[in-house]
């Protein structure tokens, strides 16, 4: 990203979160992403609070993983721990965890998990404000759609939206899913999942932070968690990092079964590293901006396109939730059908609400 588009995040950031005088916020991230990390501090700091860095490196971490001992590994830092107690607040710029998942043993891997996870409900209990900021050097180039300058024009697009027009979109979902009462998802190749909606709050990802004390940049979608046990069928993912044509069956809101058209044990292998609920739906979320037009291969800017229909696995508290897991992983189904009722609200990964 360009250092005009690290900076402009980083403002996003700090003001979304409402960042004040003398709070504690932590910078959590990847040294690669250092002067992304560094415009975010900078930010934070010109907001007259204190910048807390939590900066680490995958080698480092696979290291840890690989020679400390598994006790160790299972209980987190007394330093990010209280870290997680302190902060005020946290910014989260976006890596890829999936080096340790092919070099690291999964046993230990879990160990590690569990103890990633403790820090996150120790903020999540005291309801820290935190912000995940999308970043293009998080995914590999033979996973990207476009080359990495189109995803930073696409970001660029994203934040300098129409907000009145935005705020229309994001209004008319939320209000269609608040009045539902089933949710009916049908995916390009031939994946049919339905669930209760069960009415439970609908969250909105405007820039601005909401009640589940959650913001993603970019912004411009909607996310809602669905009764855990309804969830009944099958949902296709096109692409998940090289596996293609993912299919999930869901029975009772569990995954019974998992197909691909390759290496589907790449998934499987992966989810088996976390604990908790993580073969459950985490929750359900609708893309509204105008500003991103096509799918890129990064999730963060993906799931904000217009039209995108998203899920998550795993832990969602958070978000009114009741699955517990180390496990919070979102997936993108481009080109999906989407019916709350009988009404059709994304046709083909288009929205069709009225002008």
């Amino acid at each position: 990203m360009t250092l005009s588009l690290y900076r402009k995040l980083a403002d996003m950031a700090v003001a979304g979160l409402e960042i004040q005088a003398g709070q504690f916020v932590e910078i959590r991230g990847d040294a690669a992403m250092w002067n992304c990390i560094e415009a975010v501090s900078l930010a934070v700091e010109r907001a007259k609070a204190v910048p807390c860095l939590n900066v680490t490196s995958i080698a480092h971490e696979a290291e840890r993983i690989r020679t400390l001992p598994i006790d160790w590994l299972r209980s987190p830092s007394p330093f990010l721990l209280d870290l997680a107690t302190r902060a005020d607040a946290a910014i989260v710029i976006e890596r890829d965890w999936r080096p340790l998942t092919e070099s690291c043993p999964s046993q230990r891997l879990e160990a590690w998990n569990r103890a990633v996870g403790v820090l996150l409900r120790q903020q999540e209990s005291g309801r820290v404000p935190n912000c995940m900021i999308a970043h293009p050097g998080a995914v590999p180039q033979d996973e990207l759609l476009v080359p990495r300058g189109d995803i930073h024009r696409a970001m660029e697009n994203s934040i300098d939206v129409d907000m009145i027009e935005l705020d229309r979109r994001v209004r008319s979902v939320k209000q269609i899913i608040e009045n539902g009462s089933v949710l009916d998802i049908r995916t390009p190749n031939g994946g049919r999942l339905e669930c209760q909606l069960g009415g439970r709050p609908v969250f909105e990802n405007d820039g601005r932070l909401s009640d589940s004390f959650v913001l993603n940049l970019p912004f411009g979608a909607i996310s809602f968690t669905v009764p855990e046990t309804t969830v009944q069928g099958s949902i296709c993912i096109e692409r998940w990092r090289n596996v293609h044509d993912l299919t999930l069956t869901f029975v009772d809101g569990r995954i019974s079964g998992i197909s691909a058209a390759n290496s589907p044990k790449s998934f499987t292998n992966f989810i088996a590293t976390h604990s908790g609920h993580r073969d459950r739906i985490s929750h359900v979320g609708i893309g509204v901006n105008p500003g991103i037009h096509s799918p890129t291969g990064n999730i963060g800017v993906d799931e904000c396109k217009s039209g995108m229909l998203f899920f998550a696995l795993g832990e969602n508290r958070y978000l009114g939730g009741l699955n517990e897991s180390t496990l919070n992983m979102d997936l993108t189904c481009p080109g999906a059908t989407v019916f709350v009722g009988s009404r059709c609200i994304v046709r083909d990964g288009r929205l069709t609400l009225a002008s």
